[in-house]
């Protein structure tokens, strides 16, 4: 980008109020730079190559800045705080799809927990999940259950709520350390795990995708090129879904022993965060897909023809690895 361009951005542009309160950079993309003043930019990743740009309008065209290239272009000192800033883009790029200028950093580099919020129905699956492995424990045959009917039954037996008191008294005792202790840590673990069950009501959504192009693969049949398309993209998400899986079951079988849990509790916390994290990012991409497939009639029409085409489309371009396909009709 040249000069003139980054003076026709500074002068024709909105610039913020210079009176507006100066926000802290440590918590906020509070940058200084005038580059950053610009009205209605923001950064985002490239659809292609996914490397953070930062988006602005020359006139009636938007520009795209690669943001490694910022500093150099606009003579950001390399040690200023708008430096510091725009070496955090990347990472927090992969919290939320789109940061604008005086936006909060992500809470995830901030501090480990999560920027995104949860319903009280996921709180309250992880409490009956970890509550089902506390009076499991106490019989020595601890489970872990996930199904929503059981957990809510089991919870809400009176008798529960007594082996639940009585499991913390146990533990405290063979942890050596004080009851309201862990009272204090199954509440932090809880909090951590409802993350994982929103993520996995979410995931439900995904995998929904992957039933339904089973059941019009069936109902296609006789449609050879439909039919060639639709086993192509179940071969494009089948991987896809057995990753998810797999990372389910290890995070639930990495949080299935109570004393565990306990004993390593700050290594758990980080392992539950990090799952937490990577999921989050991969189902990402797959927003605007859900949203999509969410109340479709799975039956044979232009509708579902047109989302499948832009099925293919968002499964070949984000998931082809080494095939070579091309979309063809599609």
């Amino acid at each position: 980008m040249s000069n003139l361009q980054a003076d026709q951005m500074e002068t024709q542009n909105a610039v913020a109020d210079s009176a507006d309160e100066k926000r802290d950079p440590s918590v906020f993309f509070a940058f200084d730079h005038k580059i950053f003043k610009v009205a209605g930019s923001y950064f985002r990743l490239t659809h292609d190559t996914r490397e953070p740009c930062y988006y602005v309008n020359l006139g009636e065209m938007k520009g795209a800045i690669p943001t490694k290239t910022l500093c150099g272009e606009f003579g950001i000192e390399k040690d200023s705080s708008d430096a510091q800033l725009l070496s955090t883009i990347g990472s927090a790029l992969k919290f939320v799809n789109e940061i604008r200028p005086n936006d909060s950093i992500p809470r995830e580099l901030l501090d480990g927990s999560a920027s995104w919020s949860i319903s009280d129905s996921h709180k309250e699956i992880a409490r009956g999940r970890i509550t089902v492995q506390l009076v499991s424990w106490m019989s020595g045959d601890e489970e872990i259950v996930l199904n929503i009917e059981e957990l809510e039954s089991i919870s809400n037996d009176p008798a529960t709520k007594e082996n639940v008191q009585q499991a913390f008294r146990e533990i405290a005792e063979k942890l050596g350390i004080k009851r309201e202790d862990v009272v204090a840590k199954i509440d932090d673990i809880i909090r951590e795990l409802a993350y994982i069950e929103a993520l996995r009501d979410y995931y439900a959504g995904i995998k929904k995708i992957s039933t339904n192009l089973q059941r019009l693969a069936s109902l296609y049949r006789r449609d050879r090129s439909t039919s060639e398309e639709l086993n192509r993209m179940q071969i494009l998400i089948d991987p896809v879904i057995k990753k998810f899986d797999r990372t389910f079951a290890e995070i639930d079988g990495q949080t299935c022993e109570v004393m565990v849990i306990l004993k390593y509790f700050q290594p758990t916390v980080d392992t539950v965060r990090r799952t937490r994290d990577d999921l989050h990012q991969r189902f990402m991409v797959w927003r605007d897909m859900v949203n999509n497939w969410d109340g479709v009639i799975i039956e044979e029409g232009p509708e579902v023809e047109r989302l499948l085409k832009l099925t293919y489309q968002f499964l070949a371009r984000n998931f082809m690895q080494s095939q070579t396909w091309r979309l063809g009709g599609m």
